[in-house]
């Protein structure tokens, strides 16, 4: 190999450094991100989790009341008494900041879903 060779697989890797850089660090576009709290299917609640603060809402759900918190573009549930949510999997989930993305409590009836532009597909099943 001679210098040339190496200088053009240098660039060439540079390049490809730097683009991945952007599409991975750069951010996105700016839109909307809201959740929407729903127990047994009705809109229990809608919030903006794209503003800087990290905010609390309590939220009527079937055992009980739940705390939900929410900002910076997340949200979350948090942890609930095992009178209320016997396995605790939908505090377990952690934040969610993807729209498309869901918290689920069957126990409770409860689902609380991230939506907003730039929604990424899944999948496609025809």
């Amino acid at each position: 190999m001679t210098r040339g060779d190496v200088a053009v697989i240098a660039i060439a890797l540079g390049l490809a450094l730097l683009i991945w850089a952007g599409f991975r660090f750069l951010p996105r576009e700016a839109g909307i991100l809201s959740a929407v709290v729903r127990v047994d299917g009705k809109e229990a609640l809608r919030v903006r989790v794209d503003g800087p603060d990290v905010e609390r809402k309590e939220v009527e759900i079937l055992n009980g009341t739940a705390t939900v918190e929410f900002g910076q573009g997340k949200i979350r549930i948090l942890p609930l008494p095992t009178h209320v949510c016997p396995n605790g999997i939908c505090w377990k989930t952690g934040w969610i900041s993807r729209p498309g993305q869901s918290i689920v409590c069957v126990p409770n009836h409860t689902t609380i879903t991230l939506e907003g532009s730039g929604e990424e597909i899944d999948s496609i099943i025809r």
